[in-house]
């Protein structure tokens, strides 16, 4: 209760917030699309994805987030892309929508340079009608059924990727113009920053059943330590899939999924931070693929 009661005056009071733009998220390796815009029309095209992620399981009003992408291939070198995001951690909700525009050139043969450029709009909500339907707090007339929305804001993303065959490596830039969320009423601003992602992957072929793929991705920005993650995937005859990964000191993942029909996939992935609780701090999140191109034919 007194954590709470903190949060909440920390939103209150406190002059400005800062904030980065989508949640976490560890689809990447069946959707490129959650890792970088520039795959939109690149990379599992035709592709509608339907998560669903729980962090701290342990912990009451813990934090999920619920996404909804698609993308594909428009005209030969251009792909568009949409996402949808809701992210709700006790009483606070933030909503996201996204649409995506890639463009790609070929330098030479094999070598490709993949730019994308995302836009959207934000908006977060203080939910105190759930915080005080509790009646111990009903003698409170300014903060019962109130809900604080924040104004509509711009949030951005511009991506680039090489690609050679089945390599890619690719820099994202966040928040690179925006516009701050405030709340009526309220003496807050929230400030999305400016922040970076670095990545590098690369499918290899174990045999004519087998593939082995790395990853290692390399995130920080403003008022946020750089944080290194590497992962890796072992699929068989492209139905079986298991992967595992580190995050920073603390956190590891493990994966697995699979084709269950043509064209639908499923896959799941389980963290724990080492070090506190696993009781607590774990987290949970489950993705529902569909090819409609595949399914259809």
């Amino acid at each position: 209760m007194k954590n709470f009661l903190m949060m909440i005056g920390i939103v209150l009071f406190c002059s400005s917030l800062y904030g980065q733009q989508l949640p976490l998220t560890e689809s990447y390796f069946v959707n490129r699309y959650a890792l970088s815009s520039a795959y939109a029309g690149n990379s599992e095209n035709e592709s509608l994805f339907a998560s669903y992620r729980k962090d701290w399981a342990g912990i009451s009003d813990a934090p999920r987030t619920i996404r909804l992408s698609y993308h594909d291939g428009f005209k030969s070198n251009a792909g568009l892309g949409g996402k949808i995001a809701v992210d709700k951690f006790g009483i606070f909700q933030s909503f996201f929508a996204m649409g995506s525009y890639s463009y790609r050139l070929q330098l030479v043969t094999d070598h490709f340079l993949i730019l994308g450029l995302s836009a959207g709009v934000n908006q977060n909500s203080i939910k105190f009608d759930e915080y005080y339907n509790d009646p111990k707090f009903t003698n409170d007339p300014s903060m019962i059924n109130k809900r604080r929305n924040s104004n509509l804001t711009l949030v951005s993303d511009f991506s680039v990727i090489y690609s050679y065959k089945a390599f890619q490596t690719g820099l994202l830039l966040s928040n690179f113009s925006n516009s701050d969320s405030k709340y009526s009423g309220v003496r807050t601003v929230y400030s999305p920053f400016m922040h970076y992602q670095l990545h590098a992957i690369h499918t290899l072929s174990l045999g004519d059943d087998w593939q082995f793929t790395p990853l290692a991705v390399l995130r920080g920005g403003k008022n946020v330590k750089a944080q290194l993650e590497v992962a890796s995937q072992f699929k068989y005859n492209n139905k079986l899939w298991g992967s595992i990964a580190h995050r920073g000191k603390n956190v590891s993942c493990v994966g697995f999924g699979l084709n269950m029909t043509k064209g639908v996939l499923l896959n799941y992935t389980y963290n724990f931070f080492t070090g506190v609780s696993v009781s607590a701090f774990q987290n949970h999140e489950l993705t529902l693929g569909l090819n409609i191109g595949e399914f259809i034919r």
